[in-house]
């Protein structure tokens, strides 16, 4: 089975959980971590809670917000350690629903892969998008 943590600075990850599932429903297999907000600091000691919450034979898919972040680089350490752990940054809503409604018969690396590559995940500038266009086309 894959699993998937959103983990996050603030309450970032606990927002666009919420987004995902008014967009398609509440998913079993999807946690939060809200870093750094009421009182939750030690982020060793919650990130331990979830992989002990976790199946060692189950892929898990760690999102998190920044790269570079305080978040990011304590699960750098996990996905050196944990087999079958995969991390993707700079999350955003785009990228974590694609991931989530990709089949889970396939191989997670490359579904992940596939997702970061995709034109619809990417950040847009939209007045760039603009420029050359007619009046008459839609998005």
């Amino acid at each position: 089975m894959r699993q998937f943590i959103i983990a996050s600075h603030a309450h970032f990850a606990a927002g666009i959980n919420e987004s995902i599932s008014l967009l398609s429903g509440e998913r079993d297999n999807v946690r939060t971590l809200s870093m750094y907000v009421d009182g939750n600091n030690d982020l060793a000691a919650e990130i331990t809670k979830m992989l002990d919450d976790t199946p060692e034979d189950d892929d898990l898919v760690v999102c998190t917000d920044l790269f570079g972040g305080s978040v990011n680089n304590e699960f750098t350490t996990v996905i050196q350690r944990r087999p079958n752990t995969y991390l993707v940054t700079n999350m955003n809503l785009p990228l974590l629903i694609q991931l989530l409604f990709a089949g889970g018969d396939r191989d997670t690396a490359e579904v992940i892969r596939e997702v970061c590559a995709a034109e619809e995940t990417r950040v847009k500038f939209v007045n760039d998008l603009l420029d050359g266009e007619d009046e008459d086309d839609e998005f």
